[in-house]
């Protein structure tokens, strides 16, 4: 697999409207930390309640399975511009009434969880567009640097937002680190209102939400390239993730450690994170992808296996330490993996199947070795995480992260065909679409290689069905044939035709024989 070329960590910096938003997401993610603070620490005070308490956290992630696939639709439908700030208005709305809310002591447990619930719903309709925007920020060469510096963005909130939230909370009160939080969206909705996208969105057929999300589904089902790096976050969060559930109880019951000295464990997993953000870059352009991410899954087991012998909290820092840089420099792979393997028109919903599968995979990991420390010990929980890790190796045989980076997914210049003679609405339909080649017999062998590659993306991009049969009488003639449910989705199907797409029609063209290009016939459903 090709190296990537070198990128400097602060390149993305120089597009004035990455630095721009990259620096108002700070300040937002600090206020978020802030926010999270302020509540678990406001519900303590409401309710003894361990429950409820819980639960705080509950309505805060729970908007992402909610509506998650929705948001991702949103991103790729909708403007995204509008739906970054409508969604950041809508978080700083909720975060103000909480404020006040609590300032006039009005706040009760259930106010208290309807509006971190609302305030977690607007950050779920922000998380795909906002990642999805990466690229329409920056060049496709700076995504690995963009995305890079997101996660250090995000890991130097996580380490410094917490403290500045408890030092709020202790001095003033839950309700001013709420109003904090409802502040620090402003410099978000200042960056996204002062953004003037370079290259707008081309007009395209619409599409319905139901249908884009049901779109989004098929894609995924026929994009081995998009389904590699989900499946691999995936269980690498079941093992790797294991610190989050364990920590806590490790710092309490074995590093016998007090709530502050917690806090400095944690901080000691954020500044691994941050440092390998820093240098993700300079290692990308020296070694492979799959070596990079090998080496994080090997770290990140020695992280855990040493975790599994800590006694002292020194000790675990150290660990901590290392664990935080594995963690980023495997992740962050995956999510660029995802943003630059999927074309412009369905990248929101790519990445909001990312998200799903890797929250559902934290809430997961949060139940089985909650479960398995009471059955076999916390040491032991860090051992068998760190085994998994390690088992977890072979998944990059199975399911190999393709590079995308040479890759050209740009839409294509329309098909020849053309559609403007047919009188028919987007709601007609089945459509039956015919193509007939001839192909010389000794590169049949070639052709239907190329057409397997033909299938995966007409099925992708639409089709419900796809066959390519042979002439009994004429063997050198073969037809392919692909149905669609309307004229409205055939329509589509052309829009998002890539140049990659493009290149392999072209190569398939290439075995036709005869100077006209294939016959092709479109036929609409005729039962009534």
């Amino acid at each position: 697999m090709r190296k990537a070329d070198q990128v400097s960590l602060t390149a993305p910096l120089a597009v004035p409207a990455f630095r721009s938003l990259w620096s108002a997401n700070i300040v937002s993610n600090v206020g978020t930390m802030m926010q999270g603070v302020g509540a678990a620490w406001l519900m303590t005070s409401l309710t003894e309640s361990t429950l409820l308490v819980g639960l705080v956290q509950t309505a805060a992630t729970l908007p992402v399975f909610l509506v998650g696939l929705l948001a991702g639709a949103l991103a790729d439908l909708a403007d995204r511009k509008k739906l970054l700030f409508w969604s950041q208005a809508w978080m700083m709305s909720m975060a103000t009434i909480l404020g006040l809310l609590t300032l006039a002591d009005w706040t009760s447990p259930v106010v208290l969880l309807g509006l971190t619930f609302a305030i977690g719903l607007g950050g779920a309709m922000s998380i795909p567009a906002w990642q999805a925007t990466v690229q329409d920020l920056v060049p496709k060469p700076l995504v690995p640097s963009a995305v890079s510096l997101n996660s250090i963005s995000f890991n130097a909130a996580r380490a410094v937002g917490p403290a500045l939230g408890g030092l709020l909370v202790a001095a003033a009160g839950a309700g001013f680190a709420f109003l904090a939080n409802a502040a620090s969206f402003f410099a978000v909705l200042l960056a996204v209102k002062t953004w003037k996208p370079e290259t707008p969105i081309a007009p395209r057929p619409s599409e319905d939400i139901l249908g884009a999300i049901r779109s989004g589904f098929r894609y995924l089902l026929h994009a081995p390239r998009l389904q590699a790096p989900i499946i691999r976050a995936v269980t690498f969060n079941l093992c790797a993730a294991a610190v989050w559930t364990l920590l806590p109880l490790l710092a309490r019951d074995v590093l016998h450690t007090t709530a502050s000295g917690y806090g400095v464990l944690l901080g000691t997993f954020g500044a691994g994170s941050i440092l390998a953000g820093v240098f993700l870059p300079h290692l990308r352009s020296r070694f492979a992808l799959e070596g990079i991410i090998a080496l994080g899954t090997i770290l990140a087991a020695l992280s855990l296996f040493g975790l599994s012998f800590s006694h002292a909290p020194w000790h675990a820092g150290v660990c901590l330490f290392l664990a935080g840089i594995a963690w980023v420099g495997v992740l962050v792979n995956f999510n660029v993996a995802v943003q630059t393997s999927v074309p412009a028109w369905v990248r929101g919903r790519a990445l909001a199947f990312y998200l799903l599968a890797f929250q559902g995979a934290l809430a997961l990991n949060g139940i089985l070795w909650g479960w398995l420390a009471g059955v076999i010990g916390i040491s032991q929980c860090f051992t068998l995480a760190s085994l998994g890790l390690v088992a977890g190796l072979a998944f990059i045989r199975f399911f190999p992260l393709n590079s995308s980076e040479g890759v050209d997914l740009t839409p294509s210049p329309p098909w020849p065909e053309i559609h403007d003679s047919f009188d028919a609405d987007p709601q007609d339909g089945p459509i039956l679409v015919t193509r007939e080649f001839l192909v010389a017999p000794e590169n049949v062998d070639n052709f239907r290689l190329l057409m397997r590659q033909m299938r995966e993306r007409r099925l992708r991009d639409g089709a419900r069905r796809w066959r390519l049969y042979r002439d009994a009488q004429n063997p050198q003639r073969f037809l392919e044939i692909f149905r669609l449910d309307s004229w409205g989705e055939h329509l589509l199907q052309h829009d998002r035709t890539t140049m990659e797409d493009q290149e392999i029609e072209s190569k398939v063209l290439a075995y036709h024989q005869g100077s006209d290009r294939p016959l092709t016939t479109h036929y609409f459903g005729a039962e009534e």
